[in-house]
């Protein structure tokens, strides 16, 4: 019996360690399993619409579900006929996106139109981690697009007009604030120029100095003296 026992040991001690190995291959697998099983879910409620006024803004978003720390990557498409055409998102466009994070593991994508045009109507997809969204419909009404164009138009004539009174009447107030001045600078010198000359012409004549002899008088009046012959 001891003999037996003690053959029986190293197949046991064997045996445990083959079923710990696989154990460990099994939860491994499992995680592994877990972890592909674990990806981006996009989430959109079906036959959603918007309604939006011709140049107001508009915001459409979609959900995104993730596993890993950092969010990923979300895309928009707008459908043209059969394709999917990516959303202009450019520095350029009216259409903007943001991002939001609502919770650990999930966020919100936004598709923003900045003044909504008419052509911005149709069918969007967000897609994120190869995970695509339900279609968004977005529907552009024109009913105030007369409105909306007479009151731009109004504004850009308000606007131009401002702008033109702007610059007419301070360049017209300069013009004259400078001729004004040209004209008075002008009367300023002839004045003092007149004024020179008359104080010129009312300056005494040089007296004579006191070695000169003084002048012999003059009588109008004085007859000349007569003279006496005595033989007469």
């Amino acid at each position: 019996m001891a003999g037996l026992f003690s053959t029986m040991r190293p197949n046991g001690c064997l045996t445990i360690l083959r079923v710990s190995v696989c154990a460990a291959l099994l939860l491994t697998l499992d995680a592994d399993s877990e972890e592909s099983d674990c990806g981006v879910e996009v989430n959109v409620d079906r036959d959603i619409v918007y309604e939006a006024v011709l140049g107001e803004d508009l915001r459409i978003h979609c959900t995104v579900e993730f596993c890993s720390g950092s969010p990923p990557t979300v895309s928009w498409y707008k459908r043209e006929r059969t394709d999917h055409v990516p959303v202009n998102v450019s520095s350029s466009s009216h259409i903007k996106t943001e991002w939001k994070l609502l919770k650990h593991l999930e966020g919100r994508s936004f598709l923003i139109f900045q003044k909504v045009r008419r052509n911005d109507s149709g069918e969007y997809q967000c897609e994120g981690g190869g995970s695509l969204s339900h279609y968004i419909d977005v529907s552009v009404h024109g009913e105030l697009t007369n409105v909306a164009v007479m009151a731009s138009e109004m504004t850009s004539e308000m606007t131009s007009e401002l702008v033109t009174e702007d610059t007419f009447w301070p360049f017209v107030f300069r013009a004259v604030g400078t001729t004004v001045f040209f004209i008075l600078m002008l009367t300023l010198c002839v004045a003092s120029r007149r004024k020179c000359k008359g104080k010129c012409r009312a300056t005494p004549s040089r007296q004579p100095s006191h070695d000169a002899l003084p002048p012999s008088p003059i009588y109008e009046n004085s007859q000349p003296c007569l003279e006496i012959n005595p033989l007469s």
